[in-house]
């Protein structure tokens, strides 16, 4: 296969090829297919022995989905400006204004609020729509963020149901922001979009770079607030968290995600990030744990887990409520990275789960439960098969995000709830 860019051609099929030791590490690290990409694109980089081993290793953390990622969106020329952003993260934006942060937000259209209480939050609840609530809502950020809401001076007039295909930069997503910034040594800045859980990495709105929102902004906040900002997090490539699925944590580096929810980023190698923290709890033990979506399947324990939240959910309970477990097969493809995860109960029953290389669920086949309670799935978007031979009943907001969908088998249901497949 050959991708043509600025008149070089850029060869993923080239067979053996003489590979040094920052090769090489870069080929266990990230993958073959990232260790040919690297190869071709940064031959000057190379010639420096460990720059572009420290550049990757400092900004992206293990993953071998990345080259295919790049790849399948065509984004080479956006890696490769990436890339050589990071050898002069030095920069300082040259933008200088006397303006206070609500001056130049009033210019860009937006009244800019700062919350100093829970109750100055719970006040801008209203404007976001039923399951697309922001996290900041439960309570506790102002513990660890300075916390500012922007509003659109015409916000009134910008109607959810007019957004039927949600974008993170459309109109609706961004006529509500929440801008905040970490407390602690290393500020960090994350703005948050209108549409969560809609929409991909709705915490890096407008690449979580104030100047996207007006030119000055960055140094009128750190003047206002009495801060420096973190170059790296100024300066992230919006391909990154817009159009692929990575996370900046604070640790300087992005992770390979699946799902987000709650906050809390499911990513590759059993690795969670929250509020820009790395918790590595369950990476520690990688045998004994499968993400797959928010889910934690321990091996050990045989049974499913909810980071950090009750585990009252309702694909839990479809495998819960078939019996008890006796044993679990996880069988694995080598070629595409897939994986079957074979639930075996007592009573000889069978459930079967399948999950894809970036660990979301993409299949499912449950002959047992005849009920489904509300907000089944509701986040998962890459199921493309489901069985439910023996459901009768089914709730609210089924599978209400997923737009994969290929094949559904419901051959005894009688009743089903509210936004069924709403986005498929």
């Amino acid at each position: 296969m050959f991708a043509i860019i600025d008149s070089f051609v850029y060869n993923y099929d080239c067979g053996d090829i003489v590979m040094n030791d920052e090769l090489k590490t870069i080929k266990k690290l990230y993958g073959e297919e990232m260790m040919h990409l690297c190869r071709d694109m940064f031959p000057s980089l190379l010639e420096k022995e460990g720059l572009l081993l420290s550049i990757l290793q400092s900004n992206l953390a293990p993953t071998h989905s990345f080259a295919s990622d790049i790849k399948e969106d065509e984004l080479y020329e956006e890696f490769k400006s990436w890339i050589y952003s990071l050898i002069d993260v030095e920069k300082e934006h040259q933008i200088i204004t006397n303006k206070t942060p609500f001056e130049l937000v009033d210019d860009a259209g937006y009244i800019l609020y700062e919350c100093k209480s829970e109750e100055d939050i719970q006040r801008f609840k209203k404007y976001y729509a039923s399951n697309e609530e922001l996290c900041t809502f439960r309570g506790g950020r102002l513990n660890r963020c300075y916390v500012f809401f922007a509003v659109k001076k015409n916000v009134d007039e910008i109607k959810r149901e007019n957004f039927k295909n949600p974008k993170r930069q459309d109109e609706y997503g961004t006529s509500v922001i929440s801008i905040q910034f970490s407390k602690g040594k290393e500020t960090t800045l994350s703005i948050n979009n209108r549409y969560n859980h809609t929409v991909n990495n709705p915490d890096a709105t407008f690449s979580n770079d104030l100047e996207n929102i007006i030119p000055g902004l960055t140094k009128s906040f750190e003047k206002y607030l009495g801060f420096k900002l973190n170059k790296k997090v100024l300066y992230q490539e919006e391909f990154l968290t817009d159009n692929l699925y990575y996370v900046h944590a604070n640790d300087g580096k992005y992770y390979r995600y699946n799902i987000e929810r709650n906050g809390i980023y499911y990513c590759e190698n059993n690795i969670l990030v929250k509020d820009g923290e790395v918790i590595a709890i369950y990476a520690n033990n990688p045998e004994r744990y499968i993400f797959m979506d928010q889910y934690i399947l321990d091996l050990k324990e045989k049974r499913m887990l909810l980071f950090n939240i009750t585990n009252n959910d309702t694909f839990i309970k479809s495998i819960n409520e078939v019996g008890e477990i006796n044993k679990i097969d996880v069988l694995k493809n080598k070629e595409n990275g897939t994986k079957l995860i074979v639930i075996y109960y007592k009573d000889n029953k069978q459930v079967k789960v399948g999950i894809n290389k970036n660990n979301a669920i993409i299949g499912y086949e449950n002959n047992y439960i005849d009920e489904i309670g509300d907000d089944f799935l509701l986040y998962n978007k890459q199921l493309s098969s489901i069985s439910l031979s023996n459901v009768r009943t089914i709730g609210d907001a089924f599978l209400c995000g997923n737009a994969q969908l290929k094949s559904i088998s419901l051959p005894q249901v009688q009743t089903i709830g509210d936004v069924f497949l709403y986005y498929n």
